[in-house]
């Protein structure tokens, strides 16, 4: 193991302790506060402002350490945002549920299509695409699944410092497929501010070679990366955009900042997940001026 490797390891794991036995649900205290944004500066090469935050990674920042809402549970918990989603803009826009339970074996795969999606509801990246039933292997799936029910996001991943995932029930969720021509739909990302969608991060293939762009509100694009390389294909602006855009507005009424996650499937809109602290706060823009940019919007 290399030397890097052994301080990230080390390092990592004094942060999530120091989170599980002596912060809790509480805002973070000085000790927890140095130690994350020491992880901050390894990421960006500037030491978070936290009493006046600046930029969208400050801010960012400062929600994951400070700000306790037991809202931002609700909208985490992949299974009970559905219920906020339905009264906000109605259960058209939901990807529909074929199971839910905390059991992996009492899934019924024999009962399910030869498509669809397994998920928790507790993280991120737990989710299991499944496009051909006969082919899938049960065991391996069921293990993958016990191990992830038997994990805390908050508390066992990265700095343990992501506490709107901390409290919620673990669950596994079985959806449909939403086939795009045999492949997953390009993931519509949604930075709203205030109730307004600002900002837009495309992705492609995000389970295969990994790709995204960045547009402003009227789809021109913007020449910003942020953690994953850019798409080189031609994009044509959905003709329901409008229509996107006002459903994203919808769902982040009343908050100062969310990422509100669309698909677009064949002309249909469905909702895919509200995200509080995109990329962790530890993903760094470049040019860095649109770190910036981004935060002056976040009021």
């Amino acid at each position: 193991m290399k030397r890097s490797e052994i301080y990230d390891f080390l390092y990592l794991k004094i942060c999530r302790l120091y989170a599980r036995y002596f912060v809790g649900d509480k805002p973070a205290d000085t000790i927890y506060k140095f130690l994350c944004s020491v992880q901050f500066w390894k990421e960006h090469r500037y030491w978070p402002h936290l009493k006046n935050p600046r930029t969208f990674e400050d801010k960012v920042c400062k929600r994951i350490l400070f700000d306790r809402k037991p809202l931002w549970t609700t909208l985490s918990d992949k299974w009970r945002v559905r219920e906020y989603v339905a009264n906000k803009i109605g259960c058209e826009y939901l990807v529909p549920v074929l199971w839910r339970g905390d059991k992996p074996e009492e899934i019924p795969f024999d009962d399910l299509p030869s498509k669809f999606v397994i998920k928790t509801n507790h993280g991120c990246k737990y989710i299991i695409i499944v496009k051909d039933k006969k082919r899938m292997d049960r065991t391996k799936v069921k293990l993958q699944l016990e191990k992830w029910l038997g994990e805390n996001f908050c508390q066992d991943k990265f700095l343990g410092n992501e506490w709107a995932y901390k409290n919620i029930k673990p669950i596994i969720m079985v959806e449909s497929f939403l086939d795009n021509n045999g492949k997953e739909p390009e993931d519509y990302k949604f930075f709203c501010f205030s109730g307004r969608a600002e900002f837009l991060q495309m992705n492609f293939d995000r389970f295969g070679d990994a790709s995204e762009n960045f547009y402003d509100r009227d789809f021109n694009q913007l020449e910003v990366w942020n953690g994953t390389k850019s798409y080189k294909g031609k994009v044509v602006c959905p003709n329901n955009y409008v229509e996107m855009v006002k459903v994203a507005e919808s769902l982040a009424e009343d908050l100062d900042f969310i990422r509100v996650d669309l698909y677009n499937v064949r002309g249909r809109i469905y909702f895919g997940e509200l995200t509080c602290y995109p990329g962790g706060g530890a993903i760094p823009f470049v040019p860095r001026k649109y770190d910036f940019l981004f935060g002056e919007k976040w009021l």
